[in-house]
């Protein structure tokens, strides 16, 4: 017994993955990526010692992995060192909820 195909509900285009991409808002900067990316991240947890920059001023020593821009992309904030800093992923989730909601509702933090 001959099994029969499909045919495809989707429909290739020849258009590329970087046609396709929407095109940055005046002021936007886009963000490094790969291996540049990955040396800027390192060089910013050295400078902030490994920890949050959040909780360190509150007394607590909580260890960051997220490298966040302080002032987001999308606000108008540059892909520079002094604007990012280390946070702690439980900081990192709230500033990430608390910039949805503002840019949800057209407002620039």
């Amino acid at each position: 017994m001959k099994l029969k195909m499909l045919k495809p509900r989707l429909t290739t285009t020849s258009t590329s993955r970087v046609q396709m991409q929407q095109p940055f808002k005046p002021g936007t900067v886009e963000r490094l990526r790969g291996r540049p990316g990955q040396r800027d991240r390192e060089r910013i947890r050295l400078r902030d010692n490994g920890l949050c920059q959040q909780c360190k001023p509150l007394g607590r020593l909580t260890l960051g992995d997220v490298v966040d821009h302080r002032r987001p992309l999308w606000a108008g904030g540059d892909d520079s060192d002094a604007n990012k800093w280390l946070l702690c992923h439980k900081c990192h989730d709230a500033k990430t909820a608390r910039e949805a909601a503002m840019r949800a509702s057209g407002g620039i933090p």
